[in-house]
């Protein structure tokens, strides 16, 4: 009972400290709706602001989807034309609050419910150093109070959840969706993923690392459930709204970027830039390249579908049409279930460095592009770019350690060494 206690003693304190934490950010409207309109937090797809002028098109009987402004889900306009009839400026900010608190939870219980990796072999040989390397990875891992601390308290989703981004509502379905498949529970795990899917469609390729899961057997049920959750949301979506327009103005705008709005990816200037006639060429390509890496991953690590599941997130935060900066606080998020990599990542000192260099830099270029007229669009899409290398790094970093994890339980006496591939 005493650690029963203790635990509940420290989550209240954690999700108490994280709740407060943004409710007096939130205090100081300047600073909130600084946030709220900075494009590294808010796309054309999340942005609050676009979703109360669309809920406001609702309320007043005019269709929201005509004026090419407004590109979310119907039911986010639902649920926040309720939510803005509440009088009280604090209902907005304490959902988003409590948003990240049950995804922050959310994540504790998938480290809580996570197998325990397979631990390294003790090499035959009497190198000292290499048994001290199986003993400090065994001895690394991360307390699930730890893992929700990590999320709650990364600038990066403090920032997101001031910003209002309706990215949240996504990153929640993505993290209940795991546990669900975790747990065994298939058909609410499919529900989960199918809504982050009707919220943002890149979500769909996790389809597949969930059914990894769990046994073949209930592989097409899910996949069943999957397109029956996903027809039965676009028919609820039709009823709201009276019509299909949102189809074209929701997901037709992820898959076209017919707005070119800037924010941390790597589409909108390109296609900004490149000629008429070759724009449906490289549109194909730039969309085909965001789902590629499903195969590959889940072919190669398809004996570890959590860790396929994280650098497919990772992938999304870099390569979706109107990514921004929530997508890499979920990605981030996800990372420490995988504690038992840790030892062997490289890169990340010069990752930290990245995110920290970037993240200083985009709002004063930004600033020097459009406001001192100083600079041009070429200062703002250089650092995006630096940004996602800094995403690119630790993927790359990520998929290294996992195969040489692997290659190090198959292989003890490797431990420690370089291993040269011939």
């Amino acid at each position: 009972m005493g650690i029963i206690d203790r635990a509940c003693r420290n989550h209240a304190i954690l999700y108490s400290a994280a709740i407060i934490l943004r409710l007096v950010i939130f205090t100081f409207p300047s600073v909130a709706d600084t946030f709220l309109q900075r494009v590294e937090f808010s796309t054309p797809v999340t942005s609050y602001k676009r979703l109360t002028e669309g809920v406001y098109l609702y309320d007043s009987n005019v269709p929201p989807y005509d004026g090419g402004l407004f590109h979310q889900a119907p039911l986010l306009l639902s649920i926040f034309s309720f939510l803005t009839s509440i009088p009280n400026y604090y209902t907005i900010p304490l959902l988003y609050s409590l948003i990240d608190i049950v995804t922050a939870h959310t994540l504790y219980r998938i480290k809580q419910t996570k197998p325990p990796p397979t631990p390294l072999s003790t090499p035959s040989s009497d190198n000292d150093s290499n048994v001290n390397n199986v003993k400090e990875e065994n001895n690394l891992t991360l307390e699930p109070h730890v893992v929700a601390a990590l999320y709650l308290f990364n600038p990066f989703t403090v920032l997101s959840c001031i910003s209002r981004s309706s990215i949240i509502f996504s990153n929640l379905s993505i993290v209940m969706a795991i546990l669900c498949s975790q747990r065994g529970r298939q058909s609410m795990s499919m529900v989960w993923i199918a809504f982050a899917t009707y919220l943002g469609l890149y979500p769909a390729m996790l389809v597949v690392p969930l059914v990894l899961m769990q046994p073949s057997s209930k592989s097409m049920g899910m996949v069943t459930t999957f397109i029956i959750s996903v027809i039965g949301l676009l028919g609820i979506s039709r009823w709201l709204v009276g019509s299909w327009d949102f189809i074209k103005a929701t997901y037709g705008v992820i898959l076209f970027l017919s707005d070119l709005t800037p924010n941390t990816g790597m589409f909108w200037y390109f296609f900004i830039e490149i000629f008429d006639q070759f724009r449906s060429f490289f549109m194909v390509v730039f969309q085909f390249h965001a789902f590629i890496f499903v195969a590959p991953l889940c072919i190669k690590l398809r004996h570890q579908p959590l860790f396929t599941i994280t650098a497919l997130c990772g992938i999304m935060s870099v390569f979706k049409s109107y990514p921004a900066v929530g997508d890499t606080a979920l990605f981030l998020g996800l990372l420490p279930l995988h504690d038992e990599l840790f030892k062997y990542f490289r890169y990340g000192f010069l990752v930290t460095n990245i995110y920290l260099y970037s993240s200083v830099l985009a709002p004063i270029f930004w600033h020097l592009w459009l406001y001192a007229g100083s600079g041009n669009a070429n200062f703002f899409y250089a650092i995006t770019l630096v940004y996602n290398l800094g995403s690119v790094l630790l993927l790359i970093d990520m998929i290294f350690s996992v195969l040489r994890r692997d290659y190090d339980i198959e292989n003890p006496n490797a431990i420690g060494k370089h291993v040269v591939q011939k």
